[in-house]
């Protein structure tokens, strides 16, 4: 748009007439200066004559006086004005973007925390002599038959059909020798402790139906033992200072770690892998194991009491681990003779296990 325009450059006294151009964004002076809009600053304006008196703030002393017939809208700060609500609408769209690319940094930022931190983790597990491991887990034990008031279930019978169901799995590549022991408590869980020691609390045992369902849940914590969770759960939460609570015989620090851990995704994966491929070598169908799962589920008893409920917070149970025990099932289990662990006289010895050392101390 061309309109007629005075114009001085300020260092004399000279106006000059000419004709600029007026773009969407700045003004085309006659030799060739470009003057934007937003150097423009508005000295005088008269409606009468429609004159708009501008200044330009990048050049001392320099007016421009625009002409227009019957008056006219400044078009600088139309210009202006127009832009300002386009740069406040990037302004918005610029500081979400920030905030988004803020966030996806930090994000990035944790993954990579929690990832070296991991790693770091288990380097500390893989050097710590194993024979500290088994001294953790020795801790532990002594804690929890303190806190529980009594000691590991002993009976002569049950105590035999215990060994022959360990005897029985095909547990390879561990790091420590399995000590599995019984204690007498409600709760339904079982739980594994550093330096491969595995207790069995009475109320999982009574609420296994078979022989096979037990032999799948310590196949499932003798996983945890082979890839040393436990201790990897200890140091996420204590870091070193867990070396100077098993030399310093602090049992309880530790103890409360491994009494609340609760194993993550990729942990109870690793486990339940090396059940299935233990429970296979050992020729024990994975049914049972599946089984018992889905009781916990409540697939079986509908709701789910409260003592079923601990095992789950501290085994987390998805839909993917049901349905890999399940493939495992049907695409492995073809050739198995399924031969029985346990008789039926010794399964019932080792269900009572815990009931005959009360009998007996009752009788005493």
């Amino acid at each position: 748009m061309k309109v007629s325009a005075k114009y001085t450059t300020g260092q004399t006294a000279e106006i000059e007439a000419v004709e600029i151009n007026l773009s969407e964004s700045h003004i085309i002076l006659p030799n060739g200066d470009i003057w934007p809009y937003f150097d423009l600053i508005l000295v005088s304006r008269d409606t009468s004559t429609g004159w708009l008196i501008y200044r330009n703030k990048e050049i001392s002393g320099a007016r421009l006086t625009l002409m227009f017939s019957g008056g006219m809208a400044d078009p600088a700060r139309d210009y202006l004005g127009r832009v300002s609500k386009k740069l406040t609408g990037d302004s918005k769209w610029h500081f979400v973007r920030w905030q988004i690319m803020t966030g996806l940094v930090i994000i990035a930022l944790l993954v990579l925390f929690f990832a070296l931190y991991g790693y770091a983790n288990r380097a500390v597990v893989a050097v710590i002599p194993d024979k500290w491991a088994v001294k953790a887990g020795d801790l532990v034990l002594d804690e929890l038959y303190r806190q529980y008031a009594t000691e590991s279930c002993h009976s002569p019978g049950g105590d035999k059909a215990l060994l022959k169901l360990i005897g029985g799995l095909r547990t390879g590549g561990l790091p420590y020798d399995l000590r599995v022991q019984v204690v007498d408590s409600g709760e339904v869980n079982a739980l594994t402790a550093p330096g491969g020691r595995i207790v069995i609390l009475n109320g999982l045992l009574k609420e296994a139906e078979s022989p096979a369902e037990l032999a799948g849940v310590l196949a499932h914590e003798a996983g945890h033992v082979k890839y040393k969770h436990p201790m990897q759960g200890v140091v996420n939460v204590l870091g070193l200072s867990v070396l100077g609570s098993m030399f310093g015989g602090d049992a309880a620090t530790i103890a409360v770690v491994v009494f609340s851990m609760s194993y993550s995704r990729d942990m109870e994966r690793q486990a339940d892998k090396y059940a299935l491929r233990t429970m296979a070598k050992s020729d024990i169908s994975a049914k049972g194991l599946l089984a018992f799962f889905e009781r916990l589920q409540g697939k079986d008893k509908g709701t789910i009491g409260h003592e079923l409920k601990k095992i789950m917070s501290t085994h987390p149970l998805t839909g993917e681990r049901m349905a890999y025990i399940q493939d495992h099932i049907a695409a492995q289990e073809k050739n198995l003779t399924q031969e029985p662990i346990l008789t039926e006289q010794e399964w019932k010895s080792l269900k009572a296990i815990c009931r005959t050392q009360t009998e007996s101390a009752e009788s005493s």
